[in-house]
């Protein structure tokens, strides 16, 4: 930029401190690093549109989202089911105090699994899933 004018606005005292250090230590000019991060800010909002623009005053929005679950979390969503499903009847059946050390791999099997089938059921919204941890919780107590 072979032109330069003058921006004020204002940030935070220890911002402003911390930046003006920064620069100073590593020797580089304040306004080069603004100009920097200004220019990359722009290019990465260039494509960015205002939809209040477009709306009447009195007017909404109603954003219609595709409510499609991609392969792999399907496949995940199954695979969770059915390890719930085979983990949580043998848990049902041990008893803790006569077989500790049994109890506790198959504790630790589930706890991985619902670890997993947490973060699936947040994506697909299953609800036998849901179901599933549910009951798996109950374990955990």
């Amino acid at each position: 930029m072979s032109k330069s004018v003058a921006k004020y606005f204002r940030i935070h005292p220890v911002l402003k401190h911390q930046f003006e250090r920064f620069c100073g230590a590593l020797g580089l000019d304040q306004s080069h690093v603004l100009s920097q991060l200004i220019s990359k800010w722009c290019d990465e909002h260039r494509d960015q549109v205002r939809l209040d623009l477009y709306i009447p005053k009195d007017g909404s929005i109603i954003i219609n989202q595709p409510r499609t679950v991609n392969v792999a979390i399907k496949a995940e969503v199954t695979y969770c089911k059915l390890e719930l499903e085979r983990i949580l009847p043998i848990l049902d059946k041990l008893n803790r105090a006569e077989e500790p050390a049994m109890y506790v791999d198959w504790l630790e099997q589930l706890t991985k699994v619902i670890i997993k089938a947490s973060r699936i059921q947040g994506l697909a919204r299953d609800d036998e899933l849901g179901e599933l941890l549910a009951k798996a919780e109950t374990h955990l107590k």
